[in-house]
């Protein structure tokens, strides 16, 4: 009987080879799209690298290395080298602490030079929405990449869920890159959750096409993105929201 139970699960569970080469090239397929993002947007607006500053430069280098260790890490994974995998891993979780805390003082920091120049009038109920959109979607994209990435940590030991997990991270850092390519093309602010979505959707296709079934550990992802996105459009965009953000900023 047991016997038999171990050929059924062995005969829908897809081989580790190809579990690996698919979440590569995702992953390689999201790190360019990111990547492209800040390049195109620089060559058509080349004034916006003199509005980069130390913390953004310092943000954006954690960040770009986060994602091309994340590569390294999947092809490291597939060739068998989890020694060197185990190692770098540790790695991982200091960059990600540098993207987070850097990543909370650019948005501080752009908040208080947008107050400056007027753009964010703390006395304007529209301003004080525009704020409080600002603080907090960005605010829960990291607390939700740092949820996923520790989760992938926590699953290190089942690799089925620990590439969910770390992949799903570097989903939810997209909309940094997502964003210039959706202002470039003017298209509204939604197709960026759409793109997302079709990318988990690609994750979704392609375990029930290999294993008849959805890993908990794709659907609690994609939770988490479902509850920014519906943040962003609910929460985010109200006034008694915006108004407690500018008050909480005006303390500090």
């Amino acid at each position: 009987m047991l016997t038999t139970i171990n050929k059924i699960d062995l005969s829908i569970s897809s081989p580790p080879s190809q579990d690996s080469d698919f979440f590569l090239r995702l992953a390689l397929f999201i790190t360019v799209f990111v990547f492209s993002g800040f390049i195109v947007n620089w060559i058509v607006n080349p004034e916006n690298l003199g509005r980069v500053t130390l913390w953004i430069g310092l943000h954006g280098t954690f960040s770009a290395a986060w994602y091309l260790l994340l590569l390294n890490q999947l092809r490291l994974s597939r060739s068998g080298h989890l020694a060197t995998h185990k190692r770098l891993g540790k790695l991982s979780a200091l960059l990600v602490i540098a993207i987070i805390v850097t990543g909370m003082i650019m948005v501080l920091d752009l908040y208080q030079r947008l107050v400056d120049i007027g753009m964010f009038n703390p006395s304007d109920e529209i301003a004080r929405t525009r704020a409080g959109g600002l603080i907090g979607s960005t605010f829960l994209q990291w607390a939700i990449f740092a949820i996923l990435f520790v989760m992938g940590i926590l699953n290190v030991r089942t690799p089925t869920h620990h590439k969910r997990f770390m992949l799903a991270a570097a989903i939810q850092m997209m909309p940094e890159g997502l964003n210039r390519f959706i202002h470039l093309l003017g298209l509204p602010g939604y197709a960026m959750l759409i793109m997302i979505f079709l990318i988990y959707l690609s994750i979704i296709t392609y375990d029930w096409k290999t294993e008849r079934r959805l890993h908990w550990s794709t659907l609690f992802s994609l939770g988490l993105f479902v509850l920014l996105a519906t943040s962003i459009y609910t929460v985010f965009r109200s006034q008694v929201w915006g108004d407690w953000v500018v008050k909480m900023l005006s303390g500090i």
